[in-house]
């Protein structure tokens, strides 16, 4: 029965999103390197529910990792919209992980990897102790680190302490395959995604997993590129490989 709904789902979702296998926005614990996630911020945009709650069943039922982003708690994203999201997942018996942690080696097991991207540290640190209160760990993809205060560094480092991500997002979010072809992919590279990281590494957080593309916008060529440096690229429907 459950194989019938979940063929049902991706059959409905390769007609509304134009995705392409069962796995188009969840990680099954292989070894692909782009990775797709889908936005819910609901105070921006209409928030994707349906589709959510269709791959929080396939995620559930088939031992995978669902991706779900949003940006600024209060401003594109509703705290309802991110307690309901939680409450789904705990309903849905998924793991809560982190991007870090989507590692092809490791036990497959259902999961939720939601993130946060952008700059909003203060809002993010808002959300402490919910996301305590859920067990939850997110993952934070920042840009911007450049012009973050003291006081926004200190913040999103109590998260990573408290067991969060922090990934990198490009220097000033700018639309990657549009400074390609204006300035070339070298420029890209050396202008938006390196110093990104060597920014947060210089912070002292790890070496990245994943880069997210601002705009979840990515080309082939852009991918390649970025992915001698970084073992994942995250991207957003409407340019999914999936």
């Amino acid at each position: 029965m459950r194989g019938a709904i979940c063929n049902a789902v991706v059959l409905a979702c390769a007609v509304v999103v134009g995705c392409h296998d069962e796995h188009w926005l969840t990680y099954p614990w292989d070894d692909r390197r782009v990775l797709c996630s889908d936005a819910i911020d609901d105070l921006t945009a209409t928030a994707p529910w349906d589709v959510v709650q269709d791959q929080m069943e396939i995620a559930e039922g088939t031992d995978s990792v669902l991706l779900l982003h949003a940006h600024i708690p209060g401003t594109t994203v509703s705290m309802a919209a991110i307690k309901r999201v939680l409450l789904m997942a705990d309903q849905h018996h998924l793991a809560y992980l982190t991007f870090r942690e989507l590692d092809p080696r490791a036990t497959p097991r259902a999961g939720l990897a939601l993130a946060f991207d952008d700059n909003s540290i203060d809002a993010w640190f808002g959300l402490r102790d919910l996301l305590a209160a859920h067990r939850a760990h997110v993952t934070f993809f920042v840009t911007r680190w450049y012009s973050r205060s003291d006081q926004e560094r200190a913040e999103l480092r109590e998260l990573a302490d408290d067991g969060h991500d922090v990934e990198p997002h490009s220097v000033h979010h700018l639309h990657a395959p549009d400074y390609v072809q204006a300035h070339g992919l070298a420029a890209y590279l050396d202008d938006e995604m390196q110093p990104s990281i060597d920014g947060l590494i210089e912070a002292g957080y790890p070496p990245p997993n994943t880069y997210a593309y601002p705009f979840g916008e990515h080309t082939d060529e852009l991918d390649r590129a970025i992915l001698e440096t970084v073992p994942r690229v995250r991207v957003s429907p409407g340019s999914c490989p999936y």
